[in-house]
């Protein structure tokens, strides 16, 4: 990717996350729940593969990209008026399947972190199996007068 068409798919995903929030008033699209990615803009500037990530269970992430395929002529038509493009690129929808992996990770930790949670005895205890109570500190001895 060069710096231009990283720029541009830049453009078109900040332009299409406004349009999801603002524009869009399909009920299968909830923009809460959606989002823009990232954007693949090849050399040509001439179509845009837009990554969206969806929360939620499978049905509705299919639900919503199907709104989005279906309502990719009006999405484009919008994204025309708001961009200074000399072509508003052609756009494709896909799932990206970095961000369900990361949550998937996100949600194994939180599983596990959990579980260690329910484990742990109710007071803190060190390696040594001493509590962390704090320790009164030790006056230091009087010297020993030398004569």
């Amino acid at each position: 990717m060069t710096r231009r068409t990283q720029r541009v798919g830049s453009l078109v995903r900040e332009a299409l996350g406004r349009l999801l929030l603002s524009d869009l008033s399909d009920p299968r699209i909830d923009p809460a729940r959606t989002s823009v990615v990232r954007v693949e803009v090849p050399e040509d500037l001439m179509t845009a593969k837009v990554f969206v990530s969806v929360l939620g269970d499978e049905t509705l992430q299919r639900k919503t990209l199907r709104a989005l395929k279906h309502a990719t002529g009006h999405i484009q038509e919008l994204l025309g008026r708001r961009l200074s493009l000399k072509h508003t690129p052609r756009l494709t929808f896909e799932f990206d399947k970095n961000f369900q992996s990361t949550l998937e990770i996100y949600r194994i930790i939180e599983d596990a972190m959990q579980e260690i949670r329910d484990k742990e005895p109710s007071e803190p205890q060190d390696e040594s199996g001493e509590s962390d109570e704090p320790i009164e500190p030790i006056e230091p001895a009087e010297p020993a007068d030398s004569q």
